[in-house]
């Protein structure tokens, strides 16, 4: 997870760097020289149309440009249009055409055809796009965990831009915002935070500069609320890993989980033949038999959670009660036993046989699948 710098980074001076301020910055710095929007209450004359088109090529961008075309093309009732040229990438945007809908829409009235101009550039955009419009590729994880970390930081950055006063921490949590968001709030705001230490110092006439609109007291409180939003996404980076449920693991199939298991089908010489193996999980008993060596075991389950299987051997069995015999010259009959017989029955069958081997829990290829046992 990406760390706040320590004192000394924050310190460091860079005569080169370019000085960062949000949207709202520099709008006002920009402002100061351009001055706002233009309004006009009678029509344009060829100058004021250019110094108009000037302004919007300082102050808008291309967010703005396409919010300007779509409300033309919709208060127009070119749905089509304006579908169309959502599919448009911002490269094929043409902003001049977007900044005269913008000023159509505010009611001025314009040199020239200005409709016309705008229905020439707007086929330009639609039939050029559609020529180079490349194959769309599915958006991979990583491009949908960028896009969602800059609509988190948009939103940070409006509520700033708003001067709002809110706790990083707890906008995080009332979000539910996954704790792998913080480290990308972090190293956003962490450069900010820099520069605005720089600028307090006043080391770096460049910065000091670029912040001069602000008091000292202004430039010490800032540093103090970019610094309370690093430690809250930082606080709650580390308690939303704490608190995160643990992820449940994937459910294995039964295919799965029997695949690797190795048994008898079945045997002439006895006339038996194994139950299907899937019956074993979850079950409480597990009858067997060896018919290489004609030995009888029984399984029992640990639990409620009934036998299970790994691999090639049986697993969640009581070795206490579970055990091996050997079945000797009556071996039939006693397989027979175990086949027809109930639950108080078959509790007695090992009792009779007094050859005791030893318990293994691996199934092979000399083994009969008897009979389960449930509840």
């Amino acid at each position: 997870m990406a760390a706040r710098r320590p004192a000394s980074l924050l310190k460091a001076k860079s005569k080169d760097r370019k000085p960062r301020v949000s949207r709202s910055e520099a709008y006002r710095i920009n402002v100061k020289y351009m001055g706002e929007e233009p309004v006009f209450t009678k029509p344009l004359t060829p100058s004021e149309y250019g110094n108009a088109l000037n302004w919007y090529n300082c102050m808008a961008d291309k967010d703005e440009a396409r919010e300007y075309t779509y409300t033309y093309l919709k208060n127009e009732g070119r749905l089509e249009e304006l579908k169309a040229l959502k599919r448009v990438p911002d490269t094929w945007l043409n902003l001049s055409c977007a900044w005269v809908c913008r000023m159509l829409t505010l009611g001025y009235v314009l040199p020239g055809n200005p409709k016309e101009y705008i229905d020439i550039r707007l086929k330009e955009q639609l039939l050029k796009a559609k020529k180079e419009e490349p194959e769309v590729a599915k958006p991979s994880i990583q491009d949908r965990t960028r896009e969602k970390s800059h609509e988190i930081i948009g939103e940070i950055e409006e509520m700033i831009d708003n001067e709002t006063i809110f706790s990083m921490y707890d906008w995080l949590k009332a979000r539910s915002v996954p704790a792998m968001y913080a480290p990308m709030i972090i190293a956003y705001y962490a450069p900010w935070l820099c520069e605005l230490i720089e600028a307090y110092e006043g080391k770096d006439p460049q910065l000091k500069e670029a912040y001069s609109y602000l008091t000292k007291k202004q430039l010490a409180e800032r540093i103090k609320f970019f610094h309370a939003i690093i430690s809250d996404a930082e606080k709650y980076a580390g308690v939303a890993k704490k608190t995160r449920a643990p992820r449940k693991p994937r459910p294995v199939s039964k295919e799965k989980l029997l695949k690797n298991l190795k048994f008898q089908k079945e045997d002439a010489d006895f006339k038996i033949a194994s139950i299907n193996p899937e019956k074993i999980l979850g079950a409480q008993e597990l009858w067997c038999f060896n018919t290489k060596y004609k030995v009888l075991t029984v399984f029992r389950a640990l639990d409620r959670g009934g036998l299970q299987v790994k691999r090639s051997s049986i697993v969640g069995f009581d070795e206490k009660t579970s055990m091996s015999r050997g079945c000797g010259r009556g071996a039939d009959k006693i397989v027979q036993t175990v086949l027809t017989a109930g639950k108080i029955t078959l509790r007695k069958v090992m009792d009779d046989l007094k050859t005791v081997r030893v318990l293994g829990e691996r199934i092979n290829e000399n083994t009969i699948l008897l009979k389960v046992v449930n509840g």
